[in-house]
């Protein structure tokens, strides 16, 4: 019958869900055994115990800074595609640490699925416009993050990561181009293959470019508040890293997170910390222990999330208030 799921096909997709889940915790587990199993256990014990106490604290309030400015963004971004209701701020950052939470979860995506479910009456209970949003959203950051250590690394060459002025030419050029992509696509989609046409005509009409440019500018910031995070977490353990290093090297290390086969990018990342740090004479000891201090950062926020999320159930609907009452 028409409309009426196969329960065959539904009970063959659950063992494959179950197959990712336990792939993205095996390669996340073997990741840290390898990291493990090549640092010095006793070097790695006695760097955490010289880490300062205050360390995790500042990385948990640089984070929650980092989601509140991704609500910022995401607010920005909605009624840069015409929402009918603007969610209120709180509520999206509140959605913002729910979702962290169950992004650190096997998967890394359901917490973007379900910001988008519940903020789909933004535009008048279009679903796919609201899970459209989240996805420009995080494809932002991607830009936010390019365009940042382009920048950077213009300004200050790090050792092995010096841009050519032909490579920083074209890094301007792909950071444009991605940007006008994400602000063009539905306007392009009719001449673009049926099922790219068909994904990109579900997208709302960019009706607002001032708030298109200002939640830009806002990820940009975003990225650099990932980069000040990792700064607080190494550089009490290696003095010779200076900030603008961390502001291209950070959030390198941190775009580990959209890697699928790890959880949440744990053990990927820390890998790219040793290594990007490395680059800088940092021991693997202390790019070890600053990277394992952010994974207890994150933990923490994302409780924080969770608890959220019990205390005051996401329901359905969003409580927002009228564009026309602003």
């Amino acid at each position: 019958m028409t409309g009426v799921p196969d329960p065959n096909v539904a009970r063959k997709s659950k063992p494959r869900v179950s197959r990712l889940m336990l792939l993205q915790v095996s390669l996340t587990l073997l990741a840290f055994a390898y990291l493990l199993f090549k640092s010095d256990l006793a070097t790695l014990f006695r760097t955490f115990q010289e880490a300062p106490l205050w360390g995790v604290p500042a990385q948990v309030l640089t984070l929650i800074t980092v989601m509140f400015a991704g609500a910022v963004r995401w607010r920005l971004l909605l009624a840069a595609y015409g929402a009918k209701t603007h969610p209120p701020l709180f509520r999206l950052f509140k959605l913002q640490l729910i979702g962290l939470f169950y992004n650190l979860m096997p998967g890394a995506v359901g917490g973007d699925v379900i910001r988008g479910v519940v903020s789909r009456d933004a535009f008048g209970d279009r679903l796919s416009a609201g899970l459209a949003v989240v996805l420009i959203e995080r494809v932002m950051g991607l830009i936010g993050l390019m365009i940042l250590v382009v920048a950077v690394l213009a300004l200050h060459p790090i050792n092995q990561l010096t841009l050519s002025p032909w490579v920083l030419a074209l890094g301007v050029l792909g950071c444009t181009a991605a940007v006008a992509g994400i602000a063009l696509a539905r306007r392009v989609a009719g001449k673009l293959p049926g099922i790219v046409r068909n994904q990109l005509q579900d997208l709302p009409e960019l009706s607002n470019l001032p708030a298109f440019g200002l939640a830009m500018i806002v990820s940009i910031a975003n990225q650099a508040l990932v980069g000040v995070m990792g700064h607080l977490a190494i550089a009490p353990l290696a003095p010779q890293v200076q900030l603008l290093d961390s502001l291209a090297l950070a959030p390198l290390a941190f775009a580990a997170i959209f890697f699928p086969l790890t959880v949440a990018g744990a053990g990927t990342r820390d890998a790219a910390m040793v290594a990007l740090y490395g680059m800088l004479g940092v021991p693997r000891a202390q790019a070890l222990t600053a990277s394992l201090q952010i994974l207890l950062s994150y933990v923490i926020v994302s409780a924080i999330g969770g608890v959220l999320g019990m205390v005051g159930p996401l329901g359905v609907n969003v409580r927002a208030t009228s564009v026309a009452s602003e």
